[in-house]
């Protein structure tokens, strides 16, 4: 959309038993026991307590390999459902189930699990399984939980003529939140007003005086990974399944006494992971988007090799753990990339196939998800749009349609397991220079071109379908992580519109935030006629400040007739139903 400051803030320095059905109906030929038994006497030793073996009888055992059918290896994929992976606390196990119509034949009695990174072709499991139990019409394996297996997926397969044939998708461990050590709640804050800060206003009354509830800030990569010389705040040595990443101790000091502050403060905290490049770590950056004369922003991440997904997963794993007990402060929402369907500008990857694109970036956005409700329960986790809902005309040259997006990312995630992903949108206005939104007519049928905060409901309806439903059968959590009205046009045009949509949004039950662009000015925005800020490059107060401070207080009603004599409403509640 447009460009934004990377925001380096300087408060140091830089800132994984089955119910036996079937009666045996056709037998391609007799199996050799001894042998069956050798390959699960071998998969044990290799792969000890990852999965029970229930005891058969030898009865069982001869039932169970003739199944009820034979169905060829070509037609087996997809032949099993209603697949689940949950960890149980209680037993501390992760129990996986699943269901096939009838018990297809094969070499043994036994289903099979293979734990798969998401770079791993799914269809030809390889090594040995990580967990395995009888077959049946409705199976549960129980094995224990190990660390690698947060962000593996778990593909169920068949020994057929010596071979492993999958019987269906790869699923992921679906309550990752169970293992977290910080089970408390996402706060409940009085207000759900948010601001991107200054980093020079931070620690004076020119931000404290504002009231802010929520505030954001970037993390961009390549500030956070690699060594520093700093002997005061030293490198970080991160060690994860046995290797060592090291990360910037000067940033990560900078970020740990932000958050701190934030949290201090009574402040919500968002993070924003934002993949710029970087020689040093371009194993991060997805090998389709390794074009530095793109002129992007920020890339596509790597899921397709094992040594990004590695380094991913680590990054991931050293940002949640850190910025989820209090110690360095809370982040208690984050946002993976920023409007990724602007891919050209904020997510690069040479690529016109939106379905792919979704593919490749759920891959990473799973990843982070699973870390970061891994240590915080109650965490919320976002994927950045902006206002192009459907307005490309199917020419996916230059950017997505969000709505495409959504619905390829939807697919990808429900094909390995629902999670809770959230939609941070970016609603502004069209053009963005307009202030007066109010004024002009809006589609609000799924049809939309572009999203405002004057027709959400596209979005919330969509959202609303049953396939788009979280795992709790709700709406997913949907945040406005930027927008602004400038005041190119009128200081007092600007608060009436900034209280406006502070009233849509806070009249809105599936909102949980609206971050408003921004403190103040910044210059490579103003010269666009996007004078976004609460302040004045030169830190001079705008009449928005007021009513900024006010508008969630008991003051507020002070404020609405201001607003709605340059709406041209008679009441809050007829401004509220143009929105609705």
């Amino acid at each position: 959309m447009m460009k934004k400051i990377l925001l380096f803030f300087i408060l140091g320095v830089l800132l994984p038993a089955c119910l036996l059905g079937g009666c045996g109906r056709k037998m391609r030929g007799s199996v050799e026991v001894a042998n069956v038994e050798k390959k699960e006497e071998d998969a044990s030793k290799d792969k000890t307590d990852k999965g029970k073996k229930t005891a058969l009888s030898e009865g069982e055992k001869r039932r169970l390999t003739r199944g009820d059918l034979y169905v060829e290896a070509g037609e087996l994929a997809g032949y099993a459902s209603d697949f689940s992976l949950s960890y149980d606390a209680e037993s501390e196990q992760m129990i996986y189930s699943l269901k096939m119509p009838q018990i297809p034949e094969s070499d043994d009695a036994y289903l099979y699990l293979f734990a798969l990174s998401c770079y791993e072709n799914e269809e030809t499991p390889g090594g040995y399984p990580a967990a395995f139990g009888p077959k049946g019409t409705e199976c549960q394996i129980s094995f224990s939980y190990e660390e690698e297996y947060l962000f593996q997926q778990f593909v169920p397969a068949l020994l057929l003529e010596g071979k492993y044939v999958p019987v269906g998708d790869g699923i992921y461990l679906s309550n990752p939140e169970e293992l977290a050590d910080n089970q408390e709640e996402y706060p409940q804050l009085e207000s759900k007003k948010g601001l991107l800060l200054d980093p020079t206003m931070l620690g004076t009354e020119e931000l404290t005086d504002l009231g802010v509830k929520h505030a954001i800030y970037n993390i961009p990569l390549s500030a956070i990974m690699g060594e520093t010389a700093d002997e005061t705040f030293p490198t970080i040595t991160y060690t994860y399944q046995g290797t060592d990443y090291l990360f910037n101790g000067a940033a990560i000091n900078g970020y740990d006494g932000l958050f701190t502050y934030l949290t201090d403060l009574g402040m919500c905290s968002t993070a924003i992971v934002l993949n710029d490049w970087n020689d040093d770590y371009i194993e991060m950056i997805h090998p389709q988007a390794r074009d530095n004369t793109s002129g992007a922003s920020y890339y596509m991440f790597n899921t397709a090799e094992e040594k990004g997904v590695k380094e991913l997963e680590a990054v991931a794993s050293f940002l949640a753990e850190r910025y989820s007990d209090g110690k360095h402060g809370m982040v208690y929402s984050w946002v993976i990339a920023n409007e990724i369907n602007q891919f050209r500008t904020w997510n690069y990857m040479d690529t016109n196939d939106v379905t792919y694109y979704a593919q490749e970036f759920e891959k990473a956005f799973r990843i982070f998800y699973q870390a970061v409700k891994r240590r915080y329960a109650g965490a919320k986790v976002y994927f950045s749009i902006d206002h192009d809902w459907n307005s490309n005309k199917g020419d996916n040259r230059i950017y997505f349609n969000a709505r495409d997006l959504i619905e390829g990312i939807n697919q990808a995630a429900l094909k390995h397991g629902n999670y809770d992903w959230g939609i941070a949108i970016h609603p502004y206005p069209n053009p963005l220079t307009r202030v007066n939104y109010w004024s002009q007519e809006y589609d609000k049928t799924q049809e939309a071109q572009t999203l405002s905060i004057m027709n959400l409901n596209v979005l919330t309806d969509f959202l609303g379908q049953e396939e788009y439903l979280d795992t709790k059968g709700k709406i997913r959590s949907i945040t406005i992580t930027e927008l602004g009205f400038s005041s190119k046009f009128g200081q007092k045009l600007q608060a009436a519109a900034f209280a406006y949509c502070y009233y849509i949004t806070e009249a809105n039950p599936y909102v949980e935030a609206f971050i408003m662009n921004r403190q103040t000015d910044a210059p490579e925005e103003m010269v666009q006629g996007l004078s976004f800020g609460i302040y004045e490059y030169d830190h001079s107060e705008k009449f928005l400040k007021e009513i900024f401070c006010n508008i969630d207080t008991e003051q507020s009603e002070e404020y609405i007739d201001f607003m709605l004599n340059i709406l041209g409403a008679g009441s809050l509640e007829e401004a509220l139903s143009w929105a609705q």
